[in-house]
């Protein structure tokens, strides 16, 4: 069975609250939190903080985190960040880090706030970067140097070392070939967005090849999906439920998000999984439609978690 977690954002903190301790008991077994500066989110790493107290179960981490300029994060700084929520949470961190949606709108949100975005290609080297930078830092028990294009360290020190060693598990999502190729260089996990079942096997064929060319297991690497979910009652409707969710999201019924979305009762969303699964993925990444409701999260938890 996938292992299956559940994704949050927002900024009602009484229910972001409520909406961690449910998941956490009902047994996901991940539960992340937006990160970035859009209005849909707090500060992404101080809500992980109060996350990973509200929590005992539930691995954690932020949705993505960005590391394609020193000013979002700097690699020092995310190391530090990482090695406190995983204290915080007594070991239960993974890094999950990305490099930025390749659009107009994303480069100009980020530009107006004064940060650069730089051309696809050098975010993406900026991420391989970054990972080896905090990896050094997590590891080193004498002064770590770097030298590289973007980063340079002279006998840094980061104390104290996360409590899961050699560190929390570092997740890349990653879409593209050349982001696919750093993932499989780099990351201990890939995560891709709202694809069909065959367009991630597709791209977990490639990210395969590219790991057996690194030398790496496939075996052993885990791959995550982020997909919506509209769970519904065996009889239910569900169109009015699909309506709301293209209103929420401002797309017209034939817009392509819907071909991924997990839709209709546990039979229906139990077949969709498994093709997910037969497709090679591991894990499931879900943000449920009605959220911050529970009710799609305690359905979703009655009747396929349980299975």
């Amino acid at each position: 069975m996938l292992a299956i977690g559940v994704q949050t954002w927002g900024t009602d903190v009484a229910a972001l609250r409520h909406y961690w301790t449910v998941a956490d008991e009902l047994g996901y077994a991940r539960i992340t939190y937006g990160d970035g500066l859009g209005a849909w989110t707090h500060d992404g790493w101080t809500m992980l903080g109060a996350l990973a107290g509200l929590t005992r179960r539930a691995r954690i981490g932020p949705a993505v985190t960005y590391a394609f300029d020193a000013s979002s994060h700097h690699p020092s700084w995310l190391a530090k960040r990482a090695v406190t929520v995983d204290h915080l949470s007594g070991g239960r961190l993974d890094l999950r880090l990305a490099v930025g949606a390749e659009d107009d709108a994303a480069a100009r949100s980020w530009s107006s706030l004064g940060i650069r975005y730089p051309q696809a290609g050098a975010r993406i080297e900026t991420l391989a970067e970054t990972v080896e930078i905090v990896r050094g830092l997590w590891g080193a028990h004498d002064g770590f140097d770097h030298r590289g294009p973007r980063y340079a360290l002279t006998d840094a020190r980061l104390d104290p070392k996360p409590v899961q060693r050699p560190g929390p598990p570092i997740w890349i999502a990653a879409m593209g070939p050349r982001a696919l190729a750093v993932t499989a260089r780099h990351a201990d996990g890939w995560e891709a967005s709202y694809v069909t079942p065959k367009d991630f096997a597709s791209r977990w064929q490639r990210l395969s090849e590219q790991l057996s060319a690194e030398g790496r297991s496939a075996d052993a690497f885990r791959r995550s999906v982020e997909l919506d979910a509209i769970v519904t009652v065996p009889g239910e409707a569900l169109g009015p439920r699909l309506a709301r969710f293209c209103a929420d999201r401002g797309i017209v019924s034939e817009h392509p998000l819907l071909d991924t979305v997990l839709a209709g009762d546990d039979e229906a969303i139990s077949r969709r999984i498994a093709s997910y699964e037969a497709a090679g993925a591991t894990d499931l990444m879900l943000g449920f439609a009605d959220f911050p409701e529970t009710h799609m999260l305690e359905l979703f938890a009655a009747t396929m978690l349980a299975r």
